[in-house]
């Protein structure tokens, strides 16, 4: 079934409604990258930031967000425009999501729902620190959530990809795999996800075939990286730091980073100083933010990673329940494969959760107004659910409707219960003196019908002398 509110077509067309969508984090995102400026960064930023200034790269940091990282440097000479990267890179992909799960041909209900998330989403602390921080899990988390919604994506075309999705989804595999030291494990884990759900679909063999091929290709390229640039092994050991969990103070990362390595900044970007914290009016805005870090009901209602994995969970349960189908757990594989590894190594870089989470409620969102549900309606889909419906006769091709027979019968029935027994005797003894006044026999025996027909006659006629 397809779970989209709207038919796939060649080109998305976006009109004011995605221009809001995409402007709103933007905005509100923007006045933490002033506030936090230059960014949220940890000692584990500190450390990237100095391999670029030495050219020494270790594993630290996953080199293909390093060689992103010091493009920007290289080109702006802060890290700020990190930040701004990382902001249209969500926008981007939020605005796209909500596009694809919204119908614009019916009216603003839809479009306004996904406007109240968007703007909750905003507002969550979590997402807008994130967003500005320095560290290879912000963009490795947008990466697992778009491949997320390409794979929704390919089950709405029952595994029918173009040459456009299968690049697609192989370049995201292949970025995801190189945005986390773990990576690779996570996508060669989607790639045989995806392949088995191809294959299950009877995809035609070019299909499977170039999206595998071309996955790998884009792998093998990250992979080269560690080799082409000589990684070599971390001896720093700086520890990595969730940014929204601690309090944010960038000079404190500075000298927990060079305070391990006994050495100074080699570069002006690496004697940064935070010019807009706790200054005039943004020290309301970092209040609001230490309330949800530090408050321990908003903490564990808008920062818990595992309580969003079971709220995915359980809505995907619905889902499935709805559209009668079990694809849709598909769109699940990269985050639980993250979750599984991170629970493994005792790490905490779980932020995926979160994004996903939102992603699948943009889904549900998008059924419910595809099926015009009310709350009430799911009550009726439980109770159809578990009611087994009984068997009814089936007719014949050539039979009589029952209600015909029934009615005649009945009409009948009604005449002879206002006639006494003399009458009916009487009734018959006429029939019988006629009968031996005709000369001639009949050569044929009179029909069953016609002698109904007789007595209903009689009957009238007897109602009428009464009369």
């Amino acid at each position: 079934m397809n779970l989209n509110s709207t038919e796939l077509k060649g080109t998305l067309k976006f009109n004011y409604r995605d221009l809001i969508i995409f402007i709103l984090p933007i905005l509100i995102f923007s006045l933490y990258l002033f506030m936090y400026n230059p960014g949220v960064l940890t000692a584990a930023s500190f450390s990237q930031l100095h391999q670029i200034a030495t050219g020494q790269f270790t594993t630290a940091s996953p080199i293909l967000h390093t060689l992103l990282v010091m493009l920007f440097i290289k080109i702006f000479k802060t890290p700020l425009f990190i930040g701004a990267f990382q902001i249209l890179i969500f926008a981007a992909i939020w605005t796209i999501i909500c596009k694809y799960h919204r119908d614009d041909s019916t009216k603003n209900s839809q479009y306004f729902v996904q406007f109240i998330l968007t703007l909750i989403i905003c507002l969550i602390p979590i997402n807008a620190v994130y967003s500005v921080t320095l560290s290879s899990n912000v963009l490795f988390s947008y990466s697992v959530l778009f491949l997320s919604f390409l794979i929704k994506v390919m089950i709405d075309k029952n595994g029918e990809i173009n040459n456009k999705l299968i690049i697609l989804m192989a370049l995201t595999i292949a970025i995801m795999s190189g945005l986390n030291s773990y990576g690779i494990i996570i996508a060669v884990i989607c790639l045989i996800a995806i392949a088995y759900y191809l294959l299950s679909r009877n995809i035609s063999r070019n299909t499977l075939v170039s999206f595998v091929g071309i996955a790998v290709v884009f792998l093998l390229f990250v992979g080269s990286l560690n080799f082409i640039f000589d990684i070599q092994p971390d001896t720093a050991n700086i520890q990595t730091n969730d940014a929204f969990e601690e309090e944010i103070n960038l000079e404190n990362a500075k000298t927990q980073f060079f305070s391990a390595i006994n050495d100074n900044p080699q570069a002006e970007y690496e004697s940064l100083s935070q010019a807009n914290i706790r200054h005039g009016n943004y020290e309301s805005v970092d209040s609001y933010v230490g309330l949800f870090r530090e408050n321990f009901i908003l903490n564990g209602l808008f920062n818990n990673p595992i309580l969003y994995m079971i709220f995915s969970i359980a809505l995907l349960v619905l889902i499935s329940f709805i559209a009668k189908s079990k694809d849709i757990y598909l769109v699940y594989v990269a985050p639980l494969a993250n979750s599984i590894i991170m629970l493994i190594i005792e790490q905490n870089n779980l932020y995926s959760n979160l994004l996903v989470f939102y992603l699948i409620l943009i889904i549900f969102i998008s059924l419910c107004f595809k099926l015009n549900l009310r709350p009430n309606d799911f009550n009726s889909l439980v109770s159809a659910k578990s009611t087994p419906k009984k068997a009814e006769p089936q007719q014949t091709a050539n039979a009589t409707p029952n209600y015909v027979e029934d009615s005649y019968y009945t009409d009948l029935e009604s005449e002879l219960e206002d006639l006494s027994l003399d009458d009916i005797n009487e009734m018959l003894g006429r029939d019988i003196e006629n009968e031996e006044k005709i000369d001639e026999p009949q050569n044929e025996p009179q029909d069953e019908s016609d002698l109904l027909d007789e007595i209903l006659k009689e009957i009238e006629m007897e109602k009428q002398n009464q009369d």
